[in-house]
């Protein structure tokens, strides 16, 4: 039995499972089908709801995309470290950290 902070995907009642899916269409198609990013954003779709999920992720996905960074998303939102790399960060403040 996995631990109870891993999210299992095909256990996600309905409702929940269809705004994960809202939510998964801000990003990038070629990390679609990554089983641990869906989980990572199943995790903070949990905490800080649809909304703030999006919100965040945008902010993300701009930034990398301004940074010319080419490694995996969930690499990257899970490594804070990454984020130093970025020599041109963009500006405005990022949206509230929150989990």
């Amino acid at each position: 039995m996995p631990p109870r902070n891993i999210i299992e995907l095909e256990e996600l009642d309905d409702a929940f499972y269809a705004s994960l899916q809202k939510v998964m269409g801000v990003v990038p198609l070629r990390h679609r089908q990554d089983k641990k990013l869906q989980r990572l954003i199943a995790f903070r779709l949990k905490l800080d709801g649809e909304g703030r999920t999006i919100e965040y992720l945008l902010y993300k996905i701009r930034e990398i995309n301004q940074c010319a960074y080419t490694g995996s998303l969930y690499e990257y939102l899970k490594d804070d470290h990454e984020k130093n790399a970025c020599l041109n960060p963009i500006s405005g403040d990022p949206p509230d950290e929150a989990g």
